[in-house]
């Protein structure tokens, strides 16, 4: 039981010390005199070195929508705002130089098309995305919103961009009805069979 109570004594005495030399605590040595006022408790004495442990880091603050006013569009499905770019999740949007072709075999700028229709769409509003404050970032993929439209399920509805990995059950079916009814990017695709199901 002694050598049990020896052995903690001696973590406990070299746990500071382990502490500092990690560059985690402060090392300070008490105080040569009582400094404590006038009708105060004294603390109480010791006779090593005190450490200055710092205070545990503040927890991460939680994610949030956060608006944004007149961000700049730059392709049907990002928006860039002072040194961030923010990305919808879930879509996937054509290229602004991209080129399609109609049903007839003619060629339309579908990209330029699509972000054409984005604008027209925010009509100078605020835009909102969800997500977490986070000091440095530059690169940001998130829902957003106008009002009370979902920014992605409206590209998916009208046929301005394509679901992607992130996409949930609801946007690909956004995207098959679109795609069904050649809206946007899928005026000149030939519709799976399944669409007959749908129509």
């Amino acid at each position: 039981m002694r050598a049990a109570v020896v052995f903690v004594l001696a973590l406990a005495l070299s746990a500071p010390a382990a502490l500092a030399e990690s560059g985690k605590v402060e090392i300070v040595q008490p105080a040569d005199r009582d400094v404590t006022p006038p009708g105060v408790t004294p603390g109480p004495s010791v006779d090593g070195p005190l450490v200055r442990v710092p205070a545990p880091p503040k927890p991460p603050e939680p994610a949030r929508w956060q608006r944004f006013f007149l961000p700049e569009t730059t392709d049907a499905a990002t928006f860039k705002v002072g040194k961030e770019t923010i990305r919808v999740s879930g879509v996937t949007p054509p290229p602004v130089d991209q080129v399609c072709q109609r049903a007839d075999g003619s060629d339309w700028p579908c990209g330029e098309s699509a972000l054409h229709n984005l604008r027209m769409f925010l009509h100078g509003r605020a835009v909102e995305c969800f997500f977490p404050a986070v000091e440095g970032a530059a690169d940001i993929v998130a829902p957003c919103r106008v009002g009370g439209t979902d920014i992605g399920g409206w590209l998916l509805t009208q046929g301005w961009a394509r679901p992607d990995d992130l996409a949930t059950d609801e946007y690909h079916r956004l995207a098959d009805a679109a795609r069904c009814a050649h809206r946007g990017i899928w005026q000149g695709e030939t519709p799976p069979e399944s669409c007959a199901a749908i129509n």
